[in-house]
């Protein structure tokens, strides 16, 4: 094999193992605000929860 074939094969694989990292780093970010966004539905489904609940002893 030659240098060039070489240099090649490890440039694909560090393009490979960027674009791995970068995938990785926005799953994480998707996951984490996935988690922040179900956190604030439980949240108003809890107030909404409470409201109704107010609303029922009232009547």
């Amino acid at each position: 094999m030659g240098l060039d074939v070489v240099a090649t094969v490890l440039t694909g694989a560090a393009v490979l193992l960027g674009v791995w990292r970068m995938v990785e780093g926005v799953r994480r970010d998707l996951t984490t605000q996935l988690g922040d966004v179900r956190a604030q539905i439980r949240d108003v489904n809890t107030r909404i929860d409470n409201i109704l609940l107010a609303d029922r002893r009232q009547a």
